[in-house]
């Protein structure tokens, strides 16, 4: 089994966006500011210094990063390259701010993986949020960033404007052929102040429920899992303030409820799994509200064994 990857990210909200979508506020969904560079290479040094036996990346999050003008993208990089230890270096960015180039430039300073803010594979959802590209642009921008060795993280964001079970299906489809090494899922939601926001309260666009969010995150699992691709977030952070939340799928432990119905209908499949269920998966099935033990009219044998005496 392949040691997991400790990552330390430093947050740079809406740095190098080429523009504003329309569901976005950084700043109130990473609750950061842009970093220090000073603090940037005290920090990450500690991590490093702190992890020396462990695969570590640095992370910068929250922008395009590589929409970034070159000198401010090398202030960044170089306040961690100087850093001595073993490590590599981890961005986010834009589909149409890659490549060759700019993939040249950062193999030179440390870069290793990728992840790229596609949100969605197909034209009518990423034209509707405002996105600025094509499906060919980010299938494109994908393949490129495979083909020049980098490990491609991909970031999709179910529910946009514009989205229905065709577009699921071809970002599913879109996803198999392409195989990246990681995926982030943010099903949309209404943040207070954008223009998502407008569009809702007016009646022209419709969320996600909690259940049809968890269901399309169900599907991603299941294609994760059979074309061997990293699943490492479901849902946006939980330190979003609650108040920013207009409408939408979010919930604070969302990845869990994901993890829960995964684990429910893995049950419902094979029965005898209840029996070899640990402590932790338990847990789980009672977690927010659910009630699926007590209604297949499971007892625990420890329960029952108290129950006795």
């Amino acid at each position: 089994m392949q040691e997991r990857t400790l990552i330390y990210p430093f947050f740079i909200p809406n740095l190098g966006c080429p523009g504003t979508c329309i569901f976005c506020d950084q700043h109130k969904i990473s609750g950061a500011k842009e970093p220090d560079l000073d603090a940037i290479k005290t920090e990450a040094e500690s991590f490093i210094m702190r992890n020396q036996d462990k695969n570590k990346e640095i992370a910068f999050y929250g922008g395009s990063f590589t929409a970034l003008i070159k000198e401010k993208q090398r202030e960044y990089l170089h306040a961690v390259t100087q850093i001595t230890g073993d490590f590599t270096i981890r961005i986010s960015t834009h589909p149409l701010y890659i490549d060759k180039e700019t993939l040249d430039f950062l193999k030179e300073n440390r870069v290793q993986t990728i992840e790229l803010g596609v949100q969605d594979f197909c034209d009518i959802p990423l034209k509707e949020s405002g996105r600025g590209y094509t499906k060919q642009d980010a299938i494109k921008a994908s393949e490129l960033i495979k083909e020049e060795g980098f490990n491609l993280g991909i970031q999709l964001m179910p529910g946009l404007p514009g989205s229905d079970e065709k577009s699921l299906e071809e970002n599913l489809l879109q996803l198999e052929k392409i195989a990246p090494d990681y995926l982030r899922i943010y099903p949309t939601i209404v943040i207070r102040g954008t223009p998502l926001e407008e569009l809702y309260l007016r009646g022209a666009y419709k969320v996600l429920t909690l259940s049809e969010a968890v269901e399309i995150c169900v599907r991603y699992h299941d294609l994760c899992e059979k074309r061997g691709i990293k699943l490492i977030k479901m849902g946006l952070s939980s330190n979003l303030q609650k108040e920013e939340v207009v409408a939408g799928p979010y919930h604070p432990a969302f990845g869990e409820l994901v993890k829960q119905e995964l684990l429910i209908r893995r049950i419902k499949k094979e029965p005898s799994k209840i029996e070899r269920l640990t402590q932790a998966q338990k847990g789980l099935l009672r977690a927010h509200g659910c009630n699926f033990m007590e209604s297949i009219g499971y007892i625990d044998a420890k329960n029952a064994r108290r129950r006795r005496k």
